[in-house]
């Protein structure tokens, strides 16, 4: 989240000059950054962060290039297969490898991340790419990555949504996600223990204040398939309230268990990523986003439920960002929140204890005590007291909060503090505890204390002036140039450095916005699109009919797509005051209607977004266990004709209604099934036109199932099959042909 004004010279990429220069596939070398910055060295020797030995050692660290982290996802089935594949398989092939002359270390686990799900390798992207030794384990992060069994994200990022210990029943706002690395984590936390064919009854709020890189949250927690998942686009310090019903008709106003705050901040805990902080770094930054912390993390106090978890965290050194912000929302709750020691939380994580005391440096580059220090009355009002250390803060545990320094653990820099609401804050509080109670509740009194809610944010606007120095992260995962353009990750990039974007979307582009998002529409589970889908799968009751969701009626299609939403999301998207969330995404696709004409069937395929969801409660009418040759003739053929499947089951195929259908295969069949990395049964989804079939996969997905498969890419679409396909409505699954 951009602040300040911008001072950067309009050019075309962030090397300078013309990005259309560049020719396709080509990397281009970067000018060599000088690694110092002498006021940056000197205003955290000042601020006593670190001894001046240890702080030598940091500051040499901060100059090399940050290791390769992932996780391997925790909601999916193959976590622990993965694991042991990786622990067995590849990390003892990568012993004693070199890369020009230079000994390689293997993968080894992070030793604080649960279950060995967390990794570090310290080689660069660019050799893991280039190694013919390493060849086969970066085939293997890349595709496990692509389909979600990998996760790459920076070692210190993963901390935070350990840390809120979230649980499958658990609402969680994650109040500044974009791009989407921590929300992830949260959806498989909530999935983490899912009940075999249950749907959590928990959910994860996704907010980000830019429009554009909310979307990009959305591509990035899309591959989880979570039906929990609600993306918005606010400003987090305003996130609006919202009223809900219970069963009883009673009003209350919607809370969270968890609350991840990781706010907008100066970012220089990502030296080692985003090099150009060694020329732009200043004071500046922190003290103009000072105020809109404690807003956003005051707001997300108040959206906490009495009892609930929240976790503020930034990427940056500075106490006027990290330990007074936390001074102040203490100080501004009146005692509803308490400091947590995690000091036996994460064992093996190194960190250092939150600071006792700091200095303020003015913009001018001068120190100050306090704010009468600043004798110009009008530069004076541009500080707060809440930037200084209270008068209290020897009372106040500041210790509890953890610093993560670089040197300690080959990191970057982070700084976490995790805090329970212990009583009520607010007039929601009470209001809450009363429907607890079952008591009712004065709507107009929710209404009036809400409005003293949100009189205390508004008195806490940032008063500091824009500042020359260009804030550069938004507490997450920053690219460096090089790292952009690495395309074996699909992961959205990092809003460039000294790109702005508004702290709240304007007038202009709220309303602009707003055109651009279909509206959300929950469906009658009597629709006849819903029953005739239930009749033709054989839907089981244990997916509930009531939850199907529609984006839009556009124009002449009726029902494009339908998605599902779990019950926890009906809830908000049934509210009278949905209207004032500015939705931007929620539901896993689960139907996409056929565009073409077709005899009998139903034109309704299965989504692959929401085929994991959707399978278990599918009737066996509709699915067939298919043999490997059956296997290699779907994935690797362009619409195979009926008699190339296997004659016993050619009736049965033969017999099988238009329309789509689930082909399984018990990876055991394949000889070298582990070597390829299949140790679970593969489910596809398939279309049956009259006397062909076509896998529902698009073509970048089909072509690494045939390679991971068979090694051999699938065969073109002829072109005349390819025309009749581009009469269809297309999507990105796949659009099949009914023609024949």
């Amino acid at each position: 989240m951009g602040y300040g004004k911008k001072r950067r010279s309009k050019r075309g990429n962030l090397r300078g000059g013309n990005a259309d220069e560049k020719k396709h596939g080509e990397r281009l070398d970067y000018p060599e950054i000088d690694k110092h910055n002498q006021a940056f060295c000197d205003y955290y020797k000042a601020q006593g962060i670190l001894d001046d030995d240890e702080f030598e050692k940091f500051y040499e660290v901060l100059k090399t290039v940050l290791p390769t982290t992932f996780r391997i996802t925790g909601s999916r089935d193959t976590a622990l297969e993965l694991r042991d594949q990786l622990q067995n398989r590849y990390v003892p092939s990568m012993k004693d490898i070199e890369v020009e002359g230079e000994a390689i270390e293997p993968p080894t686990p992070l030793e604080w991340y649960p279950d060995n799900f967390g990794w570090h390798f310290k080689v660069s992207r660019g050799v893991l790419r280039k190694s013919p030794a390493m060849s086969a384990f970066h085939k293997f992060v890349v595709a496990e990555t692509e389909i979600g069994n990998l996760s790459r994200q920076e070692a210190v990022s993963m901390i935070p949504p350990l840390l809120l210990k979230v649980e499958p029943h658990q609402w969680v706002l994650d109040m500044c996600a974009a791009p989407g690395s921590k929300t992830a984590q949260i959806i498989e936390a909530v999935h983490a223990n899912d009940k075999k064919n249950e749907i959590p009854t928990g959910l994860v709020v996704a907010n980000d204040a830019d429009y554009k890189r909310s979307h990009m949250l959305v591509h990035q927690c899309r591959r989880l398939g979570s039906p929990c998942f609600v993306a918005t686009n606010h400003d987090a310090g305003r996130f609006p309230k919202v009223h809900l019903k219970d069963e009883n008709g009673r009003v209350y106003g919607m809370q969270f268990d968890r609350v991840l705050c990781d706010v907008p901040c100066s970012g220089d805990g990502t030296f080692r990523k985003n090099q150009t902080i060694w020329r732009t770094w200043g004071v500046g930054s922190a003290l103009g986003l000072h105020a809109t912390q404690i807003q956003i993390f005051l707001r997300g106090a108040q959206l906490t439920k009495i009892g609930g978890r929240i976790v503020y965290s930034t990427c940056s050194f500075n106490p006027i960002e990290n330990e007074s912000v936390v001074a102040e929302v203490l100080r501004l709750s009146n005692g509803a929140l308490e400091l947590l020691d995690m000091s036996q939380e994460l064992k093996g994580l190194k960190r250092k204890p939150g600071l006792k005391t700091w200095k303020v440096m003015t913009k001018d580059k001068e120190w100050v005590d306090s704010l009468e220090d600043i004798t110009d009355e009008k530069k004076r009002s541009k500080y707060t007291q809440s930037m200084f250390p209270p008068s209290n803060v020897q009372d106040i545990p500041l210790e509890r909060c953890l610093r993560i320094y670089p040197h300690e653990q080959d990191t970057g820099g982070f700084f976490v503090a995790v805090f329970e609401k212990t009583k009520p804050m607010t007039g929601i509080d009470n209001a809450f505890i009363a429907h607890q109670k079952g008591l009712n509740v004065d709507e107009k009194e929710i209404l009036e204390s809400e409005k003293k809610d949100e009189e205390l944010l508004e008195s806490i606007a940032p008063k500091v002036e824009e500042t020359e120095e260009v804030p550069l992260t938004q507490a997450k995962e920053s690219e460096t140039a090089a790292e952009i353009e690495d395309k074996d990750v699909d992961l959205p990039s990092k809003r460039a450095v000294g790109e702005s974007a508004p702290n709240k979307p304007s007038k202009k582009a709220r309303s602009m916005d707003t055109l651009k998002e279909a509206p959300f529409e929950l469906m009658s589970p009597d629709n006849e699109d819903i029953v005739e889908a239930s009749e033709f799968y054989g839907l089981a009751p244990t997916l509930p009919k009531t939850q199907f969701l529609l984006r839009s009626m556009e124009g002449n299609s009726k029902n494009r797509s339908i998605y599902f939403v779990s019950e926890a999301v009906k809830s908000i998207l049934s509210s009278k005051d949905s209207s004032r969330l500015r939705l931007v995404n929620t539901g896993v696709k689960i139907f996409v209607r056929q565009g073409s004409a077709m005899d009998g069937g139903c034109p309704l395929r299965i989504s692959s977004d929401g085929l994991m969801l959707l399978t278990p409660h599918i009737s066996e009418k509709r699915c067939i266990d298919v043999s490997t040759e059956e296997l290699r003739t779907i994935v690797t053929k362009a619409f195979p004709k009926t008699e190339e499947f296997d004659q016993s089951h050619v009736e049965w195929l033969t017999a099988l209604e238009p329309g789509c259908c689930i082909f399984r295969y018990d990876t055991t069949k394949l000889a070298d099934a582990s070597q390829r990395g299949l140790w679970l049964p593969l489910t596809l989804p398939v279309w049956k036109a009259r006397v062909s079939f076509n896998l529902l996969l698009n073509k970048k997905e089909k072509k690494s199932l045939s390679l991971r498969l068979f090694d051999v890419e699938p065969e073109e679409i002829p072109a005349e099959l390819r025309n009749r396909q581009m009469a269809n409505i297309q999507s990105e699954e796949g659009t099949p042909n009914t023609s024949e």
